[in-house]
């Protein structure tokens, strides 16, 4: 079987998973999905956009697959609109992971974070994300970014990332970086060298022309993925 050919058959699970799940939305997906069936890296985007909303779909949320922003998010009638973005494995991580293996017994070995090897932090990676997405947050509605990470390196991060962009953004009202209510990050494939409470993190942003509602920023800390 040929790569093409086994694009072809994960395209299918992926858009069973979805409709089993009641996502709407998925003609439109599966016309991007076919066109990008020989870039891999589109493809895996894409892919993690499915993920993103079967996560929101097994929590009681209602989600519509679109071009931009990714999802349309609705709980108990109220709407959000998010943008997916997905971080691969770090070169670090590859670090840590050989630093936790080199480490003799009872002796904590040192897991750095990757401003060494790629020149910034991880919150200032998603803050830079962030920003950079400004254009696809709907005017007028409550946003969210949705990081979907391969990377331990971002685990815990999500408070310092909002507050570095809420350094960032303008005082103008009218600024499309007030559009963005929140990040939700969601570490996946995680190395398991540390204990936490969740994969899940979630932290709302101080300056949104439309902050989330009570229901929604509850609905949002009370994901959880296993």
């Amino acid at each position: 079987m040929n790569k093409l050919e086994m694009a072809s058959m994960d395209i299918d699970k992926y858009l069973v998973d979805l409709r089993a799940a009641g996502a709407t939305g998925l003609d439109q997906c599966e016309t991007r999905l076919r066109n990008n069936a020989r870039n891999v890296e589109k493809l895996r985007n894409l892919f993690y956009e499915g993920l993103a909303a079967l996560m929101f779909l097994r929590h009681c949320w209602r989600v519509m697959l679109r071009e931009s922003p990714d999802l349309q998010i609705e709980l108990g009638g109220q709407v959000a609109y998010a943008e997916v973005k997905h971080f691969c494995q770090k070169n670090q991580d590859k670090l840590n992971e050989q630093a936790m293996l080199n480490a003799r017994g009872g002796i904590l070995a040192l897991l750095d974070e990757p401003t060494a090897t790629e020149g910034n932090s991880a919150w200032e990676q998603i803050a830079d994300v962030a920003i950079k997405k400004a254009s696809q947050y709907v005017e007028g509605a409550a946003n969210i970014l949705v990081v979907e990470s391969d990377s331990e390196c971002l685990e815990l991060t999500v408070t310092s990332a909002v507050h570095e962009y809420d350094k960032r953004v303008p005082a103008s009202a009218d600024s499309p970086l007030r559009r963005l209510s929140g990040i939700l990050l969601v570490t996946r494939g995680s190395m398991s060298f540390k204990e936490r409470p969740s994969n899940v993190e979630f932290c709302q942003t101080k300056h949104a022309a439309v902050p989330l509602n009570d229901r929604l920023a509850g609905g949002l800390n009370s994901i959880r993925i296993g």
